[in-house]
Order: C-alpha cells, then sequence, then structure tokens
C-alpha cells in the first residue's frame, strides 16, 4: 500500500512470517522520484505496548521527517518483538533471526514491486536501528548506509548502553557477554570482514556520533570506520563533541541531504554539517524522568561493579 502524499497517517502494508507472526511496514511511492530510502526504527519506548498504525505494533521512527522527502521512495520498517516488545536488533529469539529474515523478505517484496536497484538504496538508522541498517545494508549490497549514534558490538551495548535484557533474548544461552556469541552479537564486524576477505568494496558509509557517548564512540563508531576504511570503504565520520547517545545532530535536511549524495554518487560535505545553519540540529535536554533514570542506572552499575557482579 503506498502513497505520495502525508496530509493523513499512511497506511501500513502487513507481512506474515512462515510461522505466523506479524510485521508492519510502511511503502511511500513519489512520482518521479529516483531511489529508495529504508529506514528502521529504533528503540521506542513506550510506543511498544500501544497499538498504532492500524492495529500493527510498533512505531515508524521518522516516517513524516523523511517520508516527505520527495526525491525518493521510502520503505519504513519496526521491529516490534523481543522482551519487552521493543525490538531485538532486527535479530530474533534465541538465535533464530527470524526479525532478520522478515526484513529482508518484506524488502525483496517491495524492491520486486518498485524495481529498485541495489545501486539507489540507502538504508537509515539510529541507535538500534543503525545496527539493523548496517547489518542488512551489507547482506545486500546497497548504495549506502546512514547511521546516527549506532550500536555496532552488541556485548559491548549490553552492558553499557542498558541493553542486557534485549540483547540477551537474541542470543542462544541468553549470554549477551560470552565470546561463543560473537557470531550474532558482533554480526556487523563479521559482515564487514566478509567483504575485505572477497576484496569486494563494501556500500558507503555515514555515520553521526557524538565523542562522548559513553560505550559506543570510542570503543564501537572508531573502530567500526578504521574496519571500514581499512576494507577499501568511503567511510564519512560526523564527529560531535558533545551530546551523549542522541538524534540531535541530525535534523531532516542533513539526512535527506546525506541520502541523496549517496543515491546520486555524489561526496559527501561533512565539513558544511558540521557549520552550515541549513543542517544544524538543536540539542534537547532530556526529560527529568530520562535524567533521573540515567543516574539511577549508573549507580546501579557502580554498586554491581563493586560487588563483582555482571552488570544487567
Amino acid at each position: 500500500m503506498n502513497q505520495s502524499t502525508l496530509s493523513a497517517a499512511p497506511p501500513v502494508s502487513e507481512y506474515v512470517d512462515p510461522e505466523g507472526r506479524r510485521f508492519g511496514y510502511v511503502h511511500i511511492e513519489h512520482p518521479g522520484s529516483r531511489g529508495l530510502g529504508i529506514h528502521l526504527s529504533a528503540f521506542f519506548g513506550a510506543w511498544g505496548n500501544a497499538r498504532v498504525y492500524q492495529d500493527f505494533r510498533g512505531y515508524f521512527h521518522r516516517l513524516r521527517m523523511l517520508g516527505e522527502g520527495a526525491h525518493h521512495d521510502w520503505l519504513f520498517l519496526c521491529d516490534p518483538y523481543g522482551v519487552t516488545e521493543n525490538g531485538t536488533y532486527y535479530l530474533g529469539e534465541a538465535g533464530d533471526l527470524f526479525v532478520e529474515r522478515a526484513m529482508h523478505a518484506i524488502i525483496d517484496r517491495v524492491v520486486a514491486d518498485g524495481g529498485y536497484p541495489a545501486s539507489e538504496i540507502v538504508m537509515l538508522g539510529s541507535s538500534m536501528g543503525a545496527t539493523g541498517a548496517l547489518t542488512l545494508g551489507l547482506q545486500r549490497g546497497v548504495a549506502g548506509i546512514v547511521t546516527v549514534s549506532p550500536h555496532i558490538d552488541l556485548d559491548i551495548c549490553a552492558t553499557r548502553q542498558n541493553r542486557y535484557r534485549e540483547v540477551a533474548f537474541a542470543c542462544p544461552d541468553g549470554d549477551p557477554t560470552a565470546t561463543n556469541n560473537f557470531d550474532l552479537t558482533r554480526r556487523v564486524r563479521r559482515e564487514l570482514a566478509d567483504y575485505a576477505a572477497r576484496g569486494v568494496t563494501p556500500p558507503r558509509l555515514f555515520v553521526q556520533a557524538c565523542r562522548d557517548d559513553d560505550g559506543v564512540f570510542v570503543e564501537q563508531v572508531e573502530p567500526l570506520v578504521a574496519a571500514w576504511r581499512s576494507a577499501h570503504g568511503d567511510a564519512v565520520l560526523d564527529a560531535r563533541a558533545t551530546g551523549g547517545h542522541t538524534s540531535d545532530w541530525a535534523p531532516r535536511a542533513l539526512l535527506l541531504d546525506v541520502t541523496s549524495r549517496m543515491i546520486n554518487g555524489e561526496p559527501i560535505p561533512v565539513a558544511r554539517y558540521l557549520d552550515d545553519p541549513q543542517f544544524a540540529g538543536t540539542v534537547t535536554r532530556p526529560p527529568l524522568s530520562h535524567q533521573v533514570r540515567r543516574r539511577l542506572s549508573l549507580t546501579r552499575k557502580a554498586v554491581y561493579r563493586k560487588l563483582g557482579r555482571p552488570v544487567q
């Protein structure tokens, strides 16, 4: 189901996997456009318990923000499964990658319907959505991947980004930090290493992240960018000094511009994104409830470490 205007809530299409699990998705077409942007939702919090967009679970992050961009068609995906029905990092449960398979099936359906070549497809996402964008984008060999504050190594995210339960849900033995689960928790690195082993150039990569994003920037983002470049890939890093784990520096104008440039094979002007007011974001102070929850989480981690217990 498609439409070229967002004056009303876009219709949601349904995919049902072989085991009967349901997934909603939104495909928006714009007459005369070129290429396809595929956006994967991040963790969506309270939306996970709400039935929105007809009766499908989940929330289609940035749907209105990007879907009105008429230069390209759009596909919006969501992972509504997991320990709190809030996402499995687009993987699945206990080693069964049913969410990943469903995402490929939906993309296959939309690509066949719209006739989009891989050279004109860009994957986008932030946080958990960036994990899915990286994994699926590498697997499909798309033109480009746009990530904001990406979660990459899920074993690190489990302990440093308060996602222990979410990652544990996806692991066969429920241990998100075990090295025997690296094939799953470090799936992005494995997919990228396969490109290097085959001598194939990976898709273009754009990463926006903040240097003070604890457990993400130094531990995950910088190593990924270095590995991408070592594989002879084009990796652009838009590094901001402060902001933590945020999308505040990635406004609509920036995301639409970098998507168009990837589809059209044009250079990405990261210096302009940093200086031009057209692409300036606005830092949002987290609500008080979020600040309190963050402080409690840090206190709990400190106590666990002092007692020598694993951080969960």
